[in-house]
């Protein structure tokens, strides 16, 4: 047994101490579960929740040229793959809104929804067709239909599917492309970690659990914006406090706005920064990758709702009483139960404001305005999907300070030792159920019920 063990520290010694081979490593495990379905194996495809509305968004750009959805809809409820192979010829509720006399209209408010799809109608080929609620009046069957998402996830990806628009090869290639943006925010991270030591088992480490002990790893096979987003945010930070360039840090920054408004929030403390830096040059570059998404997303909102100020859907405000520490307890949508590995990472930010202190602040202070935000979201919990999924883009900003907690294991007594390693590998467990394409809306423990979402 204890020569079991020496094999084993010197088989993960011998891993985490080689560039080369950690990097094969953490690419492998990121890459492979791209193909799994549950127990089936496969080319790429969405499961569900928001992935298959915006792949009906990134097909009516690519083969339409607008972002009028209706047609896409009827056509994915005939057969066609726009929505994902999953959904061909199914009943599929719209994400959309419409405008009637002038006013925004949910598309649930006019048709029946997927819950009461017995209601819906059938054409000659048994395809569904949906029926209109009781009590609309008027024809509204030529109405303009939009995403109550933002689109900005179909215009950053338009110009790599280009080659295989009205292709059944769109949805597997923006999941790759998805998987690909999670791959590189491993490497952002395990960059952004050697700011702060030079040990290289310990930089490996960090980022082995920040990208396969939260629920990133089961992100990275799914078409949800998170995947965009988490390197987009790692990014803007990265190049403010590691590389100094405002410009590069304001066009990651800007990106992120366009696939999600909320967040232009995290220029709060990169802005604080250069201001507390007097840079005034890398202020006024940095603010113009913001700027740009901001009025790219007015014109967008002119264009298609009637007013710059009218987005696809409005912020609905929870009690903050319930969403804020529902982030951090919930059983299905929690962070700590989905990465209890962050919770002794949490311990060192202590060291970790006393040591970095300005950039400390920095990253502490960009997951405390997306943490806040989200506490007032009645949204929060990210709804079907896996785990937190809301505030996924600023986890790995918590995690940061993993480098001291892997820096001091080998000083802790063996009772704290086996904690930390039994957290760790449930960590590892939970998330590695969801890559494989399960439990959503649900924890992964409820495999021990038998249950798999």
């Amino acid at each position: 047994m204890k020569r079991a063990r020496v094999q084993l520290a010197t088989l993960i010694k011998n891993i985490f101490s080689s560039t080369r081979i950690f990097s094969i490593v953490l690419v492998f495990l990121l890459f492979f579960p791209l193909f799994f379905h549950g127990t089936r194996f496969g080319m790429p495809r969405v499961k569900g929740g928001d992935e298959p509305h915006y792949l009906i968004v990134i097909n009516s750009l690519l083969n339409d040229g607008d972002l009028d959805l209706r047609n896409n809809y009827d056509s994915a409820n005939q057969g066609s793959f726009q929505a994902g192979n999953k959904f061909m010829g199914m009943s599929l509720d719209r994400h959309t809104v419409s405008f009637i006399n002038g006013k925004p209209v949910l598309w649930e408010e006019i048709y029946e929804s997927f819950g009461n799809s017995e209601k819906w109608g059938r054409d000659k080929q048994g395809k569904p067709i949906p029926i209109l609620k009781s009590g609309v009046a008027g024809d509204v069957s030529g109405l303009a239909q939009y995403s109550v998402h933002p689109s900005g996830i179909a215009f950053l990806l338009a110009p790599f599917l280009w080659a295989v628009k009205g292709t059944p090869y769109v949805e597997p290639l923006a999941l790759f492309l998805a998987n690909l943006a999670v791959i590189f925010s491993a490497f952002v991270f395990r960059g952004i970690v050697g700011r702060y030591t030079k040990d290289l088992v310990i930089i490996n480490l960090a980022t082995f659990f920040v990208f396969l002990g939260t629920p990133i790893w089961a992100y990275g096979r799914t078409l949800f914006t998170e995947p965009f987003l988490v390197l987009f945010a790692l990014g803007a930070y990265g190049f403010t406090l590691g590389k100094k360039s405002g410009f590069w840090a304001g066009g990651c920054l800007g990106l992120g706005i366009m696939i999600k408004t909320p967040f232009a929030l995290l220029a709060i403390p990169l802005a604080l920064f250069w201001l507390g830096q007097k840079d005034w040059n890398n202020l006024l570059r940095f603010l113009v990758g913001p700027i740009l998404a901001m009025v790219y997303f007015l014109c967008l909102n002119s264009q298609l709702y009637g007013s710059p100020l009218t987005p696809p859907h409005p912020f609905i405000f929870e009690n903050p009483f319930i969403a804020a520490p529902g982030i951090w307890f919930s059983w299905n949508h929690g962070i700590f139960a989905f990465a209890p590995v962050l919770i002794p990472f949490l311990f060192s930010w202590k060291k970790f404001l006393r040591e970095q202190r300005t950039d400390a602040w920095v990253w502490g202070g960009g997951f405390f305005v997306y943490y806040l935000l989200m506490s007032f979201f009645t949204g929060w919990s990210g709804a079907w999907s896996f785990g937190p999924r809301e505030i996924l883009p600023v986890i790995p900003f918590l995690m940061i300070p993993a480098c001291y907690t892997l820096g001091e294991f080998s000083d802790w007594g063996r009772l704290r030792q086996w904690g930390f390693i039994a957290l760790c590998l449930l960590s590892l467990a939970f998330n590695a159920l969801g890559a494989m394409d399960g439990y959503w809306n649900s924890h992964p423990l409820m495999i021990f019920r038998g249950e798999i979402a």
